[in-house]
This record gives structure tokens, C-alpha cells and sequence, in this order.
């Protein structure tokens, strides 16, 4: 899978971070890192149902590439409010623990938006 992308369309719904899991879980060869790649994804597809105002109608993108030995995780969403992704300081009884996940497993993440919507990445080291 060096270098090859593999997508999934997920509905932007409750069922999204679930549905997003399980592709990654179809994903070959993944293997110690599977865990937190499912944990990443997941957490980044939750972000997005939550806070870049997609219905039900809408999907997500979640593209996974594998970079030498680094494994680059992305979900891309429609992009319907002008919220970044970023770490809030807050108790976490509030929520908003999900980047901070993202940010304690992957060795870089960040955000981009473009015409198509605004995509968040992260990457996973593949190699210990």
C-alpha cells in the first residue's frame, strides 16, 4: 500500500467514527499500529460530524496513505462553517479531547481548507 490512497465515502452521521474504524480495520498489514490509527481516524471523523456543520446528507472523505514509515490518516469534510481544527483548553468533563488524542499519537497532524472543504490529517509513526 506504499504511497497508494485508499478511500471511504462515510455519511456524516452518528454512525461515521464507527463506519471509519472499520475500514481502517479492512486496511492489510497495519499491525501494531492498527489501534491507534482506528483511535486517530475515529477521532478525527467524530471531530468533523460534530463541528463542520455537515447533515446527514453529507459525507465524509477518510483517505489513508501509507508514506514510508509513516501512515497519513485524513478526513475530509464539506467544509460548512469557518471553524479550524484546534486543541481547546477546557475541563474534560466539556469534551474536547479528541485533537488532544490526535495530537498525543500521531508524530504530526494539522488542518487545510480548500475549495473542496477542510481536511484534517494526522500521521503515525510506522516504525518504533
Amino acid at each position: 500500500m506504499t504511497g497508494e490512497v485508499v478511500r471511504a465515502s462515510l455519511r456524516c452521521d452518528e454512525f461515521a467514527p464507527r463506519a471509519a474504524r472499520e475500514f481502517l480495520r479492512q486496511i492489510p498489514d497495519l499491525d501494531w499500529v492498527l489501534g491507534d490509527a482506528m483511535l486517530v481516524a475515529s477521532e478525527l471523523v467524530t471531530n468533523a460530524v460534530q463541528h463542520s456543520g455537515c447533515t446527514e446528507d453529507d459525507f465524509l472523505t477518510v483517505c489513508v496513505r501509507r508514506e514510508s514509515d509513516l501512515l497519513r490518516i485524513s478526513v475530509l469534510d464539506p467544509g460548512g462553517t469557518d471553524v479550524a481544527a484546534q486543541i481547546v483548553d477546557r475541563p474534560m468533563a466539556h469534551g474536547g479531547m479528541g485533537l488532544k488524542v490526535v495530537d498525543a499519537l500521531s508524530s504530526e497532524w494539522g488542518s487545510t481548507r480548500d475549495d473542496d472543504g477542510h481536511r484534517v490529517w494526522a500521521k503515525l509513526q510506522l516504525a518504533s
